[in-house]
């Protein structure tokens, strides 16, 4: 990496070079984020890694304040929505909380990572080895990166985005409906802003989503490919009458991992005529928060990834506990098994394309 201007002043409102570095000094925490920007990987990923690596080895401590958006956006010379993003990534992992008007801070127990002083161990040895043969860390870089993306050309299998609002619902949803049509598709979890961006670097050929995501995927996809939406089953929305049911005056904790995932399901409980409730909300590893909820809601939905933190241990009385899952309706998986088919059918169709076996 080429070394550039501590002050990103001092190159605001020039070109950048191929291969120059952003160096920030002292943007979040006394720490430098470096920006390769002619780099494969995009440039929201990494920051993305950077920080969450300085979060779990500890070099951003608990309760750290990351910057603004805008004072970091300005200081990388990048659009304030990528930081955005990347936040908003930050949060649907578990590492940082963002409250209004307090800005985003680590969360005061960060998850940790299975294996990832393992895959240390494994990176430091690679860049060894490499250094012995006189590779440089940014060329295994880049042959990691494009090694990886190869499995991500266009292949036999229909490939699928599942998109939703929070990193634990995409994943699991995206298993799900692999499950469902075996050796057929292959399918990956993406947040619901990350679309265009994933889009725009590689081949897929169907976004599917739930029903409560539809609009805000089809305007993220902008027409470029299908996107099926799948209606959730009946014990979802029992569970959602359960709490629109409840007396006025009740109050209901809803306990997420992030906030973004808090406000999915209040937009969703709004939407299903729970106005006669007060919301108690609760973000992960935030103890008075979630003393509140314990000792105030009469009714506690916990989303999949507080079930994931074990988070319902935490609470008395477990009579009142909802999990806020949801199963997909058979209706949801036809309208994906006929989306799939006409990919399937387009390729036969296709000069040098062929149905999979």
């Amino acid at each position: 990496m080429s070394s550039s201007p501590k002050d990103p002043s001092a190159t605001a409102g020039r070109p950048v070079t191929p291969g120059e570095r952003t160096a920030v000094s002292g943007a979040v925490g006394g720490h430098e984020l470096d920006i390769e920007r002619d780099s494969d990987v995009p440039i929201s990923t990494q920051i993305y890694w950077q920080l969450a690596y300085q979060i779990e080895s500890g070099r951003l401590q608990p309760g750290t304040r990351l910057p603004p958006v805008r004072e970091l956006g300005a200081a990388l010379r990048v659009n304030p929505n990528t930081v955005r993003a990347v936040y908003r990534r930050l949060a649907d992992a578990g590492y940082v909380i963002g409250r209004h008007g307090a800005g985003t801070r680590v969360v005061d127990r960060p998850p940790v990572r299975r294996g990832s002083d393992a895959l240390a161990g494994i990176v430091a040895e690679t860049l060894r080895r490499a250094a012995q043969l006189g590779f440089t860390p940014d060329e295994v870089a880049q042959a990691t990166f494009t090694a990886a993306t190869e499995r991500k050309r266009p292949g036999p299998l229909v490939r699928v985005l599942f998109a939703e609002c929070t990193t634990a619902d995409a994943h699991v949803d995206a298993e799900r409906i692999v499950e469902a049509f075996p050796d057929r598709i292959e399918a990956m979890g993406v947040l619901l802003e990350e679309l265009p961006e994933r889009l725009d670097r590689y081949h897929y050929d169907l976004v599917a989503t739930t029903t409560f995501h539809a609009d805000e995927a089809q305007a993220y996809v902008a027409g470029r490919v299908p996107v099926v939406a799948m209606l959730a089953g009946p014990g979802y929305m029992n569970l959602v009458h359960e709490v629109a049911g409840l007396p006025p005056g009740s109050k209901v904790g809803l306990v997420c991992g992030s906030q973004r995932g808090v406000e999915n399901i209040a937009e969703v409980l709004q939407l299903a005529g729970a106005s006669g409730v007060t919301i108690i909300p609760a973000v992960a590893h935030t103890e008075a928060e979630l003393d509140q909820v314990d000792e105030e809601a009469d009714l506690v939905l916990l989303s999949r990834e507080a079930m994931a933190l074990g988070l319902e241990a935490r609470f008395e009385r477990p009579e009142r506990l909802r999990e806020w899952t949801y199963e997909f309706d058979p209706a949801g998986f036809e309208l994906l098994r006929r989306a799939i088919e006409r990919v399937d059918a387009a390729r036969v169709h296709a000069p040098g394309e062929h149905a999979p076996a």
